[in-house]
């Protein structure tokens, strides 16, 4: 699989053990409890992450999400594939009830722009 190839090709750009991605992962998204166990399991193709945690992953190592997916060259995140990464960790701190509340208000507004 392309990401856990793109993965460890970043990783290793950055000189970067599984454990030490793990604990910077886990220092900047506290209480994620990201192992380096799972990170070998991506990199290795046997686990897929959540999506949040890719753009996660991509936020640590300073890469784009388009990199770690596609094998784009790497690059500096644009500003707004950080401000995704900053909307997907705020929906990830909310219930499933309100990821649902929010789910149906972008659903309303999106059919409102469609009548316009």
């Amino acid at each position: 699989m392309m990401f856990g190839k793109n993965l460890r090709a970043a990783r290793l750009e950055k000189g970067y053990t599984l454990e030490h991605l793990a604990n910077l992962y886990n220092s900047v998204f506290v209480g994620a409890g990201l192992s380096k166990g799972t990170l070998s399991k991506y990199e290795n193709g046997k686990q897929e992450p959540m999506v949040s945690v890719v753009a996660n992953l991509a936020s640590v190592l300073n890469v784009s999400i388009d990199y770690l997916l596609n094998n784009k060259t790497p690059r500096e995140p644009t500003e707004e594939e950080q401000n995704r990464i900053k909307l997907m960790n705020m929906l990830d701190q909310l219930s499933e009830e309100q990821r649902r509340v929010i789910e149906n208000l972008i659903v309303l507004e999106w059919k409102q722009q469609q009548r316009e």
